[in-house]
């Protein structure tokens, strides 16, 4: 009897050690279609005493020997098991030596622990189907001779391939989404596009993305002048501070300043950027309808008080303290003058933005947006079609704003270019219509 006891005992202990039941699982996280630089992310968990190797395959439907991807190996611990119960593995599709050959294919891990047991699992642990696409998708420039400044615009067509998913113009660290769907050939895009004030020696270069992460990119025939911007300076008052340091500080949620100079220059500074970035994301759209066939409206009888591009240089007490670039011009009217829309489109925006205060901003098609800033009321919402000419507000001083004029931006999918472009019905015409009217055919407008 004691002997069968001790052969049960050492029966369990064989079971529970060396010959452990619990099987390792993994979960792979892949999409269906697999480029050379797509990453594969596989998690491996052991219940028992731990991992011995995982292993990343990538097995060819058409035949021959199985990629490689990843191996990793856990070796023992005090003789029984490795003591890793969970590892995470980040793989690219061409890890195992080069790109890795087109069509279906199939994604393998296999987790194995120290048990006895692994001789009789062959079985993969984790199966998955995929498709390899290693050819970037077509794209063709068809338009020519765009000529632009720093901190000015321009417009592109081009052509691509139906399993295109992503494309556009990139400038730099900028990229400029194409339109889908403006155009009546579905193989046609349109860019917007500019050269960002801060970044004058970024050269335009078309691109386009398929599924697979393949990417393929063309040259533009374009040629980009220099734009010197002017170097002002402005004195800030105590005045001006004790009034807007505290009341935009608490409008944002941003803690009290110890000071009000250590809270200006939380304002000019963090405030500022965060500010930038939210626009960004709300000019992010590119509405497939154009509404800027003439000039933008400017405010009438307004003085320019500002400029697009202006290198500002902050002094309190007789030193500089902080620097900044104006992106828009600032326009002073009658106090409380009626606001109108620049041209026609949807409201993108309706409220209190970070430094412009009172804010509307307006979409009219094709990536380009406007910006109403600082004013002292709002006459639109949210979603509202506008036409060109309506009063969308009045001048104010809110936001960031010593008195009461209008801050007028334009920009290109979020980023500011120079409104005197935009002013003059004969520079669209000539940079941005007459580029379209060969393909449009029966395109919205």
């Amino acid at each position: 009897m004691r002997i069968g006891l001790l052969l049960l005992v050492l029966l369990v202990v064989l079971v529970c050690t060396v010959a452990e039941p619990l099987a390792p699982t993994a979960t792979l996280t892949a999409p269906d279609v697999l480029g050379p630089t797509t990453s594969i992310e596989v998690a491996a968990h052991d219940r028992g005493w731990g991992l011995a190797d995982v292993e990343v395959r990538l097995v060819p439907a058409g035949g021959g020997p199985p990629r490689v991807l990843a191996h990793q190996t856990f070796p023992r611990s005090l003789g029984i098991g490795s003591g890793v119960r969970d590892t995470t593995v980040t793989v690219r599709a061409d890890a195992g030596g080069g790109p890795p050959p087109e069509g279906p294919a199939t994604l393998e891990v296999r987790a194995r622990d120290w048990s006895w047991l692994n001789l009789f699992r062959s079985a993969p642990t984790v199966v998955r189907t995929a498709t390899v696409d290693t050819t970037p998708p077509r794209l063709e420039v068809l338009t020519s001779q765009h000529r632009m400044a720093v901190g000015g615009s321009e417009l592109l067509v081009y052509r691509v391939s139906p399993d295109t998913t992503e494309s556009g113009v990139v400038v730099g660290e900028t990229t400029f989404s194409g339109t889908v769907g403006y155009l009546q050939d579905p193989a046609l895009r349109v860019a917007l596009f500019a050269v960002p004030q801060d970044q004058p020696a970024a050269a335009p270069t078309a691109f386009a993305v398929d599924a697979a992460g393949n990417r393929r990119t063309a040259a533009i025939d374009v040629r980009v002048t220099p734009t010197r911007f002017p170097d002002k300076t402005l004195e800030l008052s105590d005045g001006f501070l004790q009034k807007k340091v505290p009341e935009l500080l608490a409008a944002n949620d941003m803690p009290p300043a110890a000071d009000l100079v250590e809270g200006y220059l939380r304002v000019n500074g963090e405030l500022r950027a965060h500010t930038e970035a939210r626009i960004r994301e709300l000019c992010r759209a590119r509405t497939g309808t154009r509404h800027w066939n003439d000039g933008l409206l400017r405010l009438p009888n307004a003085a320019p008080l500002a400029g697009y591009g202006d290198r500002r240089t902050y002094r309190y007490g007789g030193r500089d303290i902080d620097k900044a670039t104006h992106l828009g011009f600032d326009l002073a009217s009658l106090q409380g003058a009626p606001v109108p829309a620049a041209a026609g489109g949807t409201v993108t925006f309706s409220g209190s933005l970070g430094i412009y205060g009172e804010t509307v901003i307006l979409d009219h098609g094709l990536g380009l947006y406007t910006l109403y800033g600082h004013l002292r009321q709002i006459d639109v919402k949210a979603g509202d079609t506008i036409e060109r000419g309506q009063t969308i507000g009045r001048t104010g001083d809110t936001g960031l704003a010593g008195g009461d004029h209008l801050h007028f931006s334009t920009m290109v999918g979020g980023v500011h270019v120079n409104p005197v472009e935009w002013w003059d019905g004969h520079w669209i015409h000539d940079h941005a219509v007459a580029r379209l009217v060969p393909y449009e055919g029966g395109a919205a407008s």
